[in-house]
């Protein structure tokens, strides 16, 4: 594994995020690249007169302004950088870090020479102050911030193999249980692609790609701490990761196709 892009948004998942990336790098990776992604969506929402922010533990209202957002960004920005930098220097990797306000796309279009992208769900919540610090505390004394199930999702026969191999890596260093969400079309072109599986806890659903509504349930039911997808041949496509992001709570790990 060369190099690492990894995304971070501030919502309540960089937490996870960050737990992904600790097990990726102690991998191996040379180089981290991270981004902390402003969405421009919140601060069109900001800027609206009637804008209110509800405190999920209090029920208590108070309005939200674009200058309030941009300061608690800032400190969330911040945090993620500290994460970033510990997990970092704990695997001996190169790092860099900056914050950009706009689309995901923006991110999409700097990740054309990375093995791995590593993205969280698409959330509107800030996370809560301090846990992300803890996030990097947890990874320095080498705490792992899940054991939810590792999944994989064989949705495309060219790439099925090399998602698998990914996958199954992972879930063996992290230590965690594997599932395999196999579609008709990735089966039939490779018959034997599972066999692998033996070696470790996991199991398979056989899924269609055609109804992807059905399919999303099954992932949600499931649980997973982190979803493995190929980026198919046409590279990362902002439309089918921002599906994913939508659908689940989890992180998304895109692998890339050589030569794509």
């Amino acid at each position: 594994m060369r190099r690492i892009k990894v995304v971070f948004g501030g919502g309540s998942s960089d937490r996870s995020v960050a737990g992904v990336l600790a097990a990726l790098a102690l991998e191996g990776a040379p180089d981290i690249a991270a981004l902390f992604l402003e969405d421009h969506t919140l601060f069109r929402l900001a800027e609206l007169p009637f804008a209110t922010e509800i405190c999920r533990i209090t029920t208590t209202q108070r309005p939200v302004t674009a200058s309030a957002l941009a300061r608690q960004l800032r400190v969330q920005a911040s945090r993620a950088e500290q994460a970033v930098k510990r997990i970092a220097e704990r695997a001996g990797s190169s790092w860099s870090f900056r914050t950009h306000r706009g689309r995901l796309g923006t991110a999409l279009a700097t990740a054309r020479d990375v093995d791995v992208l590593l993205l969280g769900p698409q959330r509107g919540s800030l996370v809560p102050s301090g846990e992300l610090s803890e996030t990097a505390r947890s990874v320095h004394s080498h705490e792992l911030v899940t054991t939810r199930p590792v999944a994989v999702l064989l949705d495309q026969a060219d790439t099925a193999a090399r998602t698998l191999e990914h996958g199954m890596r992972f879930a063996q260093l992290t230590g965690r249980r594997l599932i395999v969400f196999l579609s008709d079309e990735a089966a039939k072109a490779h018959p034997f692609l599972t066999r692998p599986l033996e070696s470790v806890r996991s199991t398979v659903q056989r899924v269609s790609t055609s109804d992807l509504g059905a399919l999303f349930v099954r992932m949600r039911r499931t649980g997973p701490g982190v979803l493995m997808v190929s980026e198919g041949e046409a590279g990362f496509v902002e439309s089918s990761v921002d599906a994913l992001r939508r659908q689940l709570s989890c992180p998304v790990l895109v692998i890339s196709t050589p030569g794509t």
